[in-house]
């Protein structure tokens, strides 16, 4: 039908051109004017939806594609301020433990820098695995710390990784002294609270109170315990020893739940 109305205005269209302004062709050219106007009309309202439908179609597309283009944008960026502050994390930890070498002149001890590669798989397990091994010189039984302060000792050691036993196990014991009372006790896991240490075996523990700074004892480390440098920090006293008990409860230095950059002492003297 559209293709007739099409041929038909073209014949009368021509017509017109080498015809009068009057006559019948003028009155035929008005007739069938009257008549296509309307399907015109008609044709414009039905077209105009399926346009508008098109359009809306097209929008959608390129909105799909341009929110797949950005979602990759967003993963591309998300990706690389994760690198940034993976590495700016790194540095820190880098240069915190730079700083404890200098300050305890650990240098002597062979630090071995590492990597926590697993960490604790769940709130009761007390070891972590690193990257660093016989190949790089470490042994059973070297202490390990991390920027913050002791961490744990090697448990058992492959030619490239490590386990190593976290202070609050319950096979732990570090040689510690109060930096502040000077008294000294042993620091093991708080037996119910897997966040933290306690101090047993202290002579005088009501001299020992909450807020001092619990360190390493070094040289006063009793035999069989491994032998950790003297004065690294092992965690801060949370609640003094009462009259009952004797325990004092300490808070560690370092987050024994989230470890990353750690060192291993290599070369300290076995007690």
């Amino acid at each position: 039908m559209l293709a007739l109305l099409v041929v038909i205005s073209l014949i009368l269209i021509t017509a017109s051109f080498g015809g009068s302004g009057g006559g019948a062709l003028h009155t035929v050219q008005s007739g069938f004017l009257d008549v296509l106007s309307p399907v015109e009309t008609v044709a414009s309202k039905i077209l105009t939806p399926v346009h508008d439908l098109i359009n809306a179609v097209d929008d959608v597309v390129h909105a799909s594609s341009q929110r797949d283009q950005l979602r990759r944008e967003l993963a591309a960026a998300n990706k690389e301020i994760a690198t940034l502050q993976a590495g700016k994390h790194a540095s820190a930890d880098a240069a915190k433990l730079q700083r404890i070498d200098s300050t305890l002149q650990l240098a002597p001890d062979g630090p071995v820098d590492a990597t926590v590669i697993a960490q604790p798989a769940g709130v009761w397990v007390s070891n972590v695995t690193i990257n660093a091994g016989s190949s790089a010189g470490v042994h059973t039984n070297d202490p390990v710390i991390d920027p913050d302060g002791v961490i744990g000792i090697v448990a058992t050691v492959a030619v490239d990784s490590s386990v190593v036993t976290l202070i609050n196990d319950p096979s732990a014991g570090v040689t510690a002294r109060d930096s502040v009372s000077r008294e000294i006790g042993v620091i093991g896991p708080k037996p119910g609270s897997p966040g933290e240490l306690q101090m047993q075996a202290v002579s005088r523990p009501s001299e020992v109170k909450v807020g001092d700074l619990i360190v390493t004892a070094g040289e006063q480390a009793t035999a069989g315990a491994s032998f950790f440098p003297a004065d690294v920090p092992i965690g801060v006293v949370k609640a003094a020893a009462t009259s009952s008990s004797g325990v004092i409860t300490v808070s560690p230095a370092a987050d024994l739940s989230s470890l990353d950059t750690v060192q291993v002492l290599t070369a300290v003297p076995r007690p």
